[in-house]
């Protein structure tokens, strides 16, 4: 799965070769600090309710979500997780999301409380 890395300046999601194919075949997305609106856990990010709405990328219903999702819905995510994996929602601002293509990324990783306390104070209370 896609690894996110976080500095001073900026957070960086890099993705594995098969996944590049379901974000438009960039292999990494990269988001300044300051454009982050929200950061939030995602304890079960394979569940429906985590990222509702149409899609359009690979799914293995309860084990695997990969590609855009929320279409129909207003907002628009790239979602690269999987099942028994904590997911870090990131949030960005209008001008950022027309430019980036998503509103919001949504990744599974097992560093989820390290990177929402390097982001500090876009964090707000986790989800299911």
């Amino acid at each position: 799965m896609a690894t996110v890395e976080v500095d001073r300046r900026a957070v960086r999601v890099l993705l594995k070769p098969w996944e590049r194919p379901f974000a438009g075949g960039r292999a990494r997305l990269v988001l300044a600090r300051e454009v982050i609106t929200k950061v939030q856990r995602v304890n079960r990010p394979t569940r429906a309710a985590a990222a509702p709405g149409g899609r359009a990328g690979l799914l293995v219903t309860g084990v695997l979500k990969l590609g855009r999702w929320g279409i129909g819905t207003g907002t628009s995510r790239f979602v690269s997780v999987r099942r028994w994996m904590p997911a870090i929602r990131l949030v960005v601002d209008r001008e950022t999301a027309g430019e980036l293509g998503y509103d919001e990324l949504l990744i599974s990783t097992k560093d989820v409380d390290e990177l929402i306390a390097a982001l500090g104070s876009a964090s707000v209370p986790e989800s299911g």
